[in-house]
């Protein structure tokens, strides 16, 4: 009798602690996304998805004729196609490369103001559920030989070099010298107008690890978008 009581207490305290360890792993994955780390999916091959069957990608534009000088949006679109939930990279530099083409499929340079680079972190993703859709933006100015442009240019590498001799508040001289005008993220560096077919790759390497999401896939590899065409004109 003794033995069956100790057994029934014993068992009963075993679902207890089974009971409070759920509670505290409910309790841990109340916010999912503290408990997010990033991984290689070459390490893990189970947290991939490929984006080629994971999503569609569009890019547009506001119009499709632009006078030199102008800015280009060139608006982007991730679409969740998978029946699953899926962590996204956003599409921001250097994930996104863009490449342009000419009307007779020579490529055109889109030359890049500063070199970004990546330290890639869990808050560089986002989840999306079916049939959401993630959205960028990148601003590409239409000519790269602007006068305008040069001044600007040159004003920013005096500051630089005078903040490489004698350091001092970057900021606030970026502040008094209107250094903080948009000239894009980049310009298309076409030698005269005429028709551009520009279209937007984007590229992930690394996997969400969560042990609060362990079924939730990433997209990993590369993807291209549709092309986008728009006409410069002087």
């Amino acid at each position: 009798m003794g033995q069956l009581i100790g057994l029934t207490m014993m068992m009963v305290g075993l679902l207890f602690v089974g009971q409070q360890w759920r509670a505290g792993q409910s309790k841990r994955c109340v916010d999912p996304s503290a408990r997010r780390g990033v991984g290689d999916p070459k390490a893990l091959p189970r947290r991939g998805a490929e984006y080629s069957s994971a999503a569609r990608f569009r890019i547009a534009s506001r119009k499709t004729t632009y006078h030199i000088g102008e800015m280009i949006s060139v608006d982007l679109a991730m679409l969740n196609t998978e029946r699953a939930p899926i962590f996204f990279h956003k599409p921001l530099v250097p994930s996104i490369t863009l490449s342009a083409q000419d009307e007779k499929g020579r490529p055109v340079n889109i030359s890049s103001y500063v070199t970004i680079l990546e330290g890639v972190v869990p808050q560089s993703y986002v989840l999306l559920q079916r049939g959401e859709i993630l959205l960028g933006s990148f601003q590409l100015l239409a000519g790269c030989n602007l006068g305008a442009l040069s001044t600007f240019e040159a004003a920013r590498n005096q500051l630089n070099e005078e903040q490489r001799q004698s350091p001092s508040n970057y900021q606030e001289a970026v502040f008094s010298r209107n250094l903080f005008v948009n000239w894009g993220d980049a310009c298309l560096a076409f030698q005269q107008p005429g028709s551009f077919t520009i279209t937007v790759e984007q590229t992930n390497d690394h996997v969400i690890v969560s042990p609060c999401e362990p079924n939730v896939k990433t997209a990993v590899g590369t993807i291209r978008s549709t092309p986008l065409t728009v006409t410069i004109v002087e």
